[in-house]
């Protein structure tokens, strides 16, 4: 079994599209056979919306057109002669139509499940030839991709079967997957001579659901319409039940679209206005899932307001791409309003996550080719087996091995599932720090961003559950909590450090030693130390000492200690040593040095230096006197060389 972890190099062609334009007016000009799409390729079509799949339904041959969820093939056929095949679609509908002469020519748009599941069977029973008599279309190509880690059944394994054949998306994604260059496949891009770019707003912040609320708050005072667009059921759930909660929409003004699993879960939680198909018209607040992301047609008479989410801290896999998502979700608006606008606003709200481990592709090929070599020694043991209770035990072990998730139901290699490990690395690479996001979205080439970055200093999202996490994982999160806000003191001179540093302690209270300790001695010790509290103790004692001597002998403070006892030394007078103490005590707090007095009950760690006769001793010359009452000090001149022990 070969692994290929390049991605491979298509021969590029290049076709201008003109405004107005759909894909089959460039067909027709292009003179492709049956003015449909053409075969072996990957189109990449750069704008949504420019009629792909409506350019393959019109065109006068036989069809498979697949799509990647029910509510886009339910869009395109519904009240056509075109045959949508999905869960629903018996076997008894997909026969009828398959023989009936007045439906010419055949147009099916399946899900990939139900192609293998439904369609195929059915070929196979008339006796259709499927390969030579239809043209294969996979619209939404990128979604074998992104959807492959948990939804295998996506990929359509007799695909280079077909004799006319081809991929197309406005994102189709890189892949490794050499059966396009055995297959004499090419990378067609439509260019657009137009300016297509579309105005957004990128806000990246550190307390996403305040932000969230605050955008909603002020869109729901003007807007007609607002969409949201969101990958987890259980983030869109908050969000309904909040604004329900706060007021701000009644009952009937939310619809929420995802799956038909998510309905019945919703539903059980009170929220009674979702659908898993698109149910227009559309609410004054509507809420989509992943599966309403790309293809589906929402075709409205009125501008919306699109707001896109992703929420590392509440759910990894919201994380949005913005080299295809969030390009595929603002074209779902056809529509044209006012002019050439197909929506009012356009806003991404997100986190970003300094913490974010990325795995490199050095790593994930290393990580994949260690996998194979222990399931290819374990199946040469299987295969050299002869006794069946030994072969038995051998294929128990082999079934559990990890590599099994990039193997098909034949136990045949997916490089779809190896282009889906590096796509999600290269995802999460966007969101590791602010700076990465935005450039991601600028390079997209589809977006003019202008960008609110709000994640400078300490937001809600920083709280951490800290019932779920040891102490040590609590501080080492502090502590590199604490190096980005020095990071940021240190280049950006409008940074309020102290403030952020306040905001912190606030939220973690509780892990005051932590912080503390940060501020003073740096990471450096704290990790040397491996975040034992004993030991940073240790630490912050040996710094202290040396703040103390540091301090205790500078100018200032010599300045004044001397104009604090200037009488004393003068007068020669008596100075009870309880007073002297009370008095130095002053002056060193007023410098910022903490100290301690035999008997006060200080702990050593909290304090920079102690108040003993030694510390007389190095300011004054001077008399003890313990006899009388009160013990007492005389003061006779302040030393020459202070500081000199």
């Amino acid at each position: 079994m070969k692994l290929s972890f390049t991605l491979i190099n298509l021969e590029r062609e290049e076709l201008t599209i003109s405004k107005g334009e759909t894909l089959l007016d460039l067909y027709k000009r292009e003179g492709y056979s049956d003015n449909g799409t053409p075969t072996n390729r990957i189109i990449e079509k750069v704008e949504p919306g420019i009629g792909a799949t409506y350019a393959e339904l019109e065109c006068k041959r036989n069809s498979v057109i697949t799509e990647p969820n029910v509510p886009v093939i339910i869009g395109k056929t519904e009240g056509t002669d075109y045959l949508g095949i999905y869960e629903e679609t018996t076997s008894k509908q997909i026969e009828t139509y398959l023989q009936n002469d007045k439906c010419m020519p055949k147009k099916l748009v399946t899900t990939p499940e139900s192609y293998k599941t439904k369609l195929i069977p059915a070929f196979k029973k008339l006796g259709i030839d499927w390969h030579k008599e239809y043209f294969c279309l996979y619209d939404e190509c990128e979604k074998l991709i992104q959807d492959n880690g948990f939804r295998p059944t996506i990929r359509i394994k007799d695909f280079f079967d077909y004799e006319r054949k081809a991929y197309v998306s406005a994102t189709p994604l890189g892949t490794r997957n050499r059966k396009f260059l055995n297959g004499g496949f090419k990378w067609l891009r439509i260019v657009p001579d137009y300016d297509y770019k579309k105005d957004a707003t990128l806000i990246i912040t550190r307390s996403f659901n305040r932000t969230l609320l605050e955008e909603l708050r002020r869109l729901l005072s003007t807007s007609k319409c607002i969409c949201i667009f969101y990958k987890t059921t259980d983030g869109i759930a908050r969000i309904v039940q909040n604004l329900l909660k706060e007021g701000l929409i009644k009952d009937g003004d939310y619809k929420v679209f995802c799956s038909d699993k998510s309905v019945k879960k919703l539903k059980s939680m009170e929220l009674h206005h979702t659908h898993d198909h698109l149910e227009l018209p559309l609410a004054k607040v509507n809420l989509f899932t992943s599966r309403f992301f790309s293809a589906v047609d929402i075709k409205i008479k009125k501008l919306v307001d699109i707001l896109v989410l992703s929420n590392y801290k509440q759910a990894n896999h919201s994380m949005i791409d913005p080299f295809t998502e969030a390009v595929q979700i603002q074209g779902r608006f056809r529509n044209k309003l006012d002019g050439d606008r197909r929506y009012n606003s356009l806003t991404f709200i997100t986190n970003t996550n300094d913490e974010l481990e990325v795995k490199s592709d050095e790593e994930i090929e290393t990580e994949i080719t260690t996998l194979l070599k222990t399931y290819a020694s374990i199946k040469e043991e299987y295969n050299n087996a002869t006794d069946a209770t030994e072969k038995e035990a051998i294929r128990k072990d082999l079934k559990k091995l990890s590599f099994n998730e990039f193997l098909d139901d034949d136990e045949e290699l997916s490089e779809e599932v190896i282009d889906h490990v590096f796509n999600e690395e290269r995802v999460k690479s966007y969101y590791q720090s602010p700076e990465a996001l935005i450039k991601a979205y600028k390079e997209t080439g589809h977006f003019t961003v202008t960008v609110d970055n709000n994640s400078d200093g300490v937001g809600e999202d920083d709280k951490l559950p800290l019932k779920t996490l040891s102490t040590k994982d609590v501080w080492k999160y502090l502590v590199t909590q604490l190096e980005r806000l020095e990071r940021n003191k240190q280049n950006k001179p409008d940074f309020d450090f102290d403030a952020e540093v306040r905001k912190l302690i606030e939220m973690n209270s509780e892990h005051y030693f932590i912080i503390e300790a940060y501020l003073k001695i740096g990471k450096a010790p704290i990790e040397a130390a491996n975040y034992v509290k004993s030991k940073i103790e240790k630490e912050l004692k040996a710094y202290n000492l040396q703040q103390s001597e540091k301090l205790r002998f500078s100018p200032n403070v010599l300045a004044e200690v001397e104009e604090e006892f200037r009488n004393e030394v003068q007068t020669q007078c008596y100075i009870a040593k309880s007073e002297f103490i009370k008095r130095l005590g002053q002056v060193l707090e007023a410098n910022g040095i903490t100290f301690k007095v035999h008997g006060d009950g200080k702990k050593g760690n909290e304090v920079m230096c102690q108040i003993t006769e030694k510390t007389v001793q190095d300011y004054f010359d001077y008399n003890s006197y313990n006899g009388i009452n009160p013990s007492s000090y005389r003061l006779l001149r302040f030393k020459s060389e202070l500081g000199a022990n």
